[in-house]
């Protein structure tokens, strides 16, 4: 599992100095032109249009900026116990590959384990949610033409090479639900480059882009697109904390005259102010957001079924929700994630920090390096198992 954030955009400098602030591309040292193969190959790809029913908008095929009709390269196949569906037909979708198209596929990680795992560690240290989407193209028509996305990226060149145009922002840090949108994109490109085999590329929201690849050479890249953390949000979550106050669940002062409504202008204000004037308030808002955030794979059958089964010394243990949040108390340690929180004895502190770094562990070996018996390890894991937080399988 490649850590994308430590070893190709340079961790905490890349967070510090570049997220969300200025586009940067990391180019790959030659000997490591190949460093994203495994996430992703050509045949691996082929096997989830096999397999997967990908239905539009999840997969679709995209040229000069216009979405083209499924119809032009699908059939539509019906069932007797399944709903019916548009299946891509594999000599249609080379057809209009050829011509121009490009090929979208969107959360691969849903679908396919290495990019599963990468996008896990990527959560862990962007404390957001990551979706993955597969951009497969041929020839130097652009897909898309220029255009904004709504969300920081990270681009991924897996194979080939593709050309790409930045163009900056016209709007400061547009929203999904914003007030005002730009239409109209810089005319000229203030960097101009191609983006070969193993370079990453980093391009915050808002900022005007354009890609196309080389006539007559494969390019295959993900794009990681982030989850924001804008004030709005973090002014949307307050707002729901501050539910508990009774005076904001009751009724407005609506046939109240000037004076108690300037009043109750007042105890709103002051609501609201003490709860950003707190030191810890982005901080809070972080955890809430980690301890709420999905898990990602999980099914453990048969041992999610089968009692006691996690007890194996065997067993891979393997964590799904990886924003998963650990906190020390005086002789306690809190694990919450998933919108669940456990209490465990301090003596549990080793076993939990192994596994949320993320990386599966045999249990016998991580009972024995967290000091406790396999039977004790498994009595957690069968309790982790059950809250949605763990995998487990057998070698």
């Amino acid at each position: 599992m490649i850590d994308v954030i430590d070893r190709v955009l340079g961790g905490e400098n890349f967070l510090a100095q570049d997220l969300g602030r200025t586009q940067r591309r990391f180019v790959a040292p030659d000997s490591e032109r190949d460093r994203f193969a495994d996430l992703l190959t050509w045949p691996a790809l082929n096997e989830l249009l096999n397999t997967h029913r990908l239905e539009p908008p999840r997969l679709r095929l995209s040229r000069g900026g216009e979405v083209i009709p499924p119809e032009t390269y699908s059939e539509q196949r019906i069932y007797r116990r399944m709903a019916s569906w548009n299946a891509p037909l594999p000599h249609l979708v080379a057809a209009q590959l050829r011509d121009g198209a490009t090929l979208v596929l969107d959360a691969v990680e849903e679908m396919h384990p290495p990019i599963r795992d990468m996008v896990g560690r990527m959560e862990q240290h962007l404390r957001t949610g990551v979706q993955v989407n597969v951009y497969a193209s041929w020839t130097a028509q652009e897909g898309f033409g220029v255009h904004w996305d709504d969300h920081d990226v990270i681009v991924l060149q897996i194979a080939g090479a593709k050309r790409w145009r930045i163009y900056g922002p016209t709007r400061t840090a547009p929203l999904y639900r914003d007030v005002a949108f730009d239409e109209e994109a810089p005319s000229q490109p203030i960097e101009d480059f191609v983006l070969r085999a193993g370079d990453a590329l980093h391009v915050p929201r808002g900022w005007w882009h354009a890609a196309a690849a080389s006539t007559g050479e494969p390019s295959l890249h993900l794009t990681c697109g982030l989850g924001t953390h804008s004030g709005v949000d973090l002014l949307s979550w307050l707002v729901d904390d501050l539910r508990v106050n009774d005076a904001l669940r009751a009724d407005l002062p609506r046939f109240a005259d000037e004076t108690q409504q300037g009043a109750w202008r007042d105890e709103m204000t002051k609501l609201l102010a003490d709860r950003l004037a707190a030191p810890d308030v982005i901080a809070a808002y972080l955890s809430a957001r980690d301890a709420a955030h999905r898990t990602r794979g999980g099914f453990s059958l048969p041992h999610a079924v089968n009692d006691q089964r996690s007890a194996e010394p065997s067993l891979t243990v393997k964590l799904t929700a990886s924003r998963a949040a650990l906190r020390h108390g005086d002789q306690t340690v809190i694990l919450e994630a998933v919108g669940q929180r456990w209490t465990f004895d301090m003596r549990v502190r080793p076993l939990l920090e192994q596994i949320l770094t993320g990386r599966p562990h045999v249990l016998g070996e991580l009972a024995a390096s967290s000091g406790i018996t396999v039977r004790q390890a498994g009595i957690i894991v069968d309790l982790l198992l059950k809250g949605g937080v763990l995998a487990v399988e057998a070698p």
